[in-house]
């Protein structure tokens, strides 16, 4: 999968003294190099930084108000990003590279940090890393002269906004396949979007160690995503604890001893369950978005080698979608060329429509109803598919989350794409294993019907945010 460097264009020109913009790798300090390649380790050559002013942050709040309502302070801080590229390791457990954007409000010091892990994305474009702004034409005083794509990304776009009015600092990994990370992503695989987002954690800290930097950072972060990172957030929580929640050995060092850095854990809308809930929509009638079930297809036979020839389970008529994960189309493209080769989503005009599973094979389509058939009503059957099998071992709904830390998830009754009852089984499973309470909040706006998901993420990150910045005690 071809990949993009990373396109911070800046003009170096500009005195530092204007605290309006810099850039550039961070090649002047030597206490992190390339010769540790540990994991959370820095690759320090491959850094870059821009630094976007108090105007242009108000600017940027702006256009997200413009859709999204009033609900910003104003702009206090300048936003430097750093583009992190760090050591972690792949999904068969291999050394490689990965990168993370980390979002610093000034040049503060003491910030305890928000970790937001991204939702569904199969364009390498969308990856938080993957912002650029060329400052080329920028005269130092009007901000609408910096060329950027950063209100194109809503995620990125909200979050710089809230660090720019608040005194913490946002980490967004972009996970193995996007960035400086090449190959495809492996989608919902929950060890690899764990170690990425630790791995991330640690770098950050890491970085925070040179001695150069303006910042620092408390140690001190909340666990927040939406959708694949709400996904992201409990299957890299579920790595952090033992299964007793006590805090694993291995992560002593980003959790502390007894897990208190960990402030807060707050998925939203996570398709946790993955071998009930998420197979249940995947074998539905008129789903909204059909490039998920393949999606999940190619990654899990890429990470456990379970078809010699994968073209092999996809009905013939459907196989070029096979190449369409290739990093240069998003989600709602593949959807699109999968409608437009003639599957059928429109259940309202006919009451006709495709599934999912119509994508496959009909001996794969067996093979999946057959199991699913039987875990439905008894999440302990025996699973033959070895697809399916996969598919419960990624399941994240149902774990010790430990004692102390706050736990709350966000999700939607109406959404279409990732069923509320993803949420509803978690707080269950969750309370049951843990023998305490959680927080299932539910998002009380009236969204327009098949647009409640994408609509979400913003209640979801103003909520998530909010949350954070009280249990983080920021200003």
């Amino acid at each position: 999968m071809p990949k993009h460097l990373f396109r911070i264009l800046c003009a170096c020109f500009l005195s530092l003294s204007l605290l309006l913009t810099s850039c550039g790798n961070l090649l002047d300090d030597t206490s992190s190099s390339d010769s540790d390649t540990s994991r959370g380790a820095l690759s320090m050559g491959s850094i870059t930084t821009a630094s976007f002013p108090v105007t242009f942050m108000a600017g940027i709040q702006a256009t997200v108000e413009a859709s999204a309502g009033d609900i910003f302070a104003a702009a206090s801080y300048a936003v430097t990003q750093y583009n992190l590229v760090y050591y972690t390791i792949d999904a068969q457990n291999n050394l490689t590279k990965a990168s993370a954007k980390l979002l610093i409000p000034g040049n503060s010091t003491d910030l305890d940090l928000v970790v937001y892990l991204h939702g569904t994305t199969s364009l390498d474009a969308d990856a938080p890393t993957n912002t650029y702004a060329d400052f080329s034409a920028f005269d130092g005083v009007d901000p609408t002269t910096i060329d950027h794509n950063i209100a194109d990304m809503p995620e990125t776009a909200m979050l710089m906004s809230l660090v720019s009015e608040t005194n913490i600092a946002v980490l967004m990994p972009d996970y193995l396949g996007f960035g400086a990370s090449g190959g495809l992503h492996p989608y919902m695989h929950g060890a690899s979007l764990a170690s990425a987002t630790i791995d991330a954690i640690r770098a950050a800290l890491n970085f925070d160690s040179i001695s150069s930097n303006q910042f620092s950072l408390t140690g001190d972060f909340t666990l927040t995503g939406y959708s694949e990172g709400g996904y992201a957030v409990m299957a890299t929580h579920k790595e952090l604890l033992a299964d007793d929640g006590t805090v694993e050995s291995a992560y002593v060092d980003i959790m502390g001893s007894d897990g208190a850095h960990l402030k807060a854990v707050i998925p939203g809308a996570p398709p946790c369950n993955i071998s009930q809930r998420m197979a249940a929509v995947m074998l539905a009638d008129g789903y909204l978005a059909p490039g998920f079930a393949p999606y999940v297809a190619l990654a899990y036979n890429e990470i456990y080698d379970i078809e010699a020839n994968i073209s092999s389970i996809f009905n013939p008529t459907y196989t070029f979608v096979i190449d369409d994960f290739d990093g240069t189309k998003s989600i709602t493209d593949i959807s699109t060329n999968l409608v437009l080769a003639g599957y059928d989503i429109n259940i309202i005009d006919d009451g006709v429509a495709n599934a999912p599973i119509d994508l496959f094979t009909d001996t794969f389509k067996t093979d999946i109803m057959t199991d699913y058939t039987a875990i439905a009503g008894n999440y302990g059957a025996t699973l033959t598919d070895e697809f399916y099998q996969k598919f419960k071992e990624n399941d994240v709904f149902d774990y010790h989350v430990g004692e102390n830390v706050y736990y709350e998830i966000i999700y939607h009754i109406n959404d279409l794409i990732v069923p509320a009852t993803n949420s509803t089984d978690a707080g269950a499973a969750i309370e049951d294993k843990s023998s305490r309470p959680i927080i299932l909040h539910e998002d009380p706006t009236d969204y327009d019907l098949g647009t409640t998901h994408t609509s979400g993420g913003s209640y979801y990150l103003l909520r998530s945010f909010t949350v954070s910045k009280t249990l983080l005690n920021a200003e």
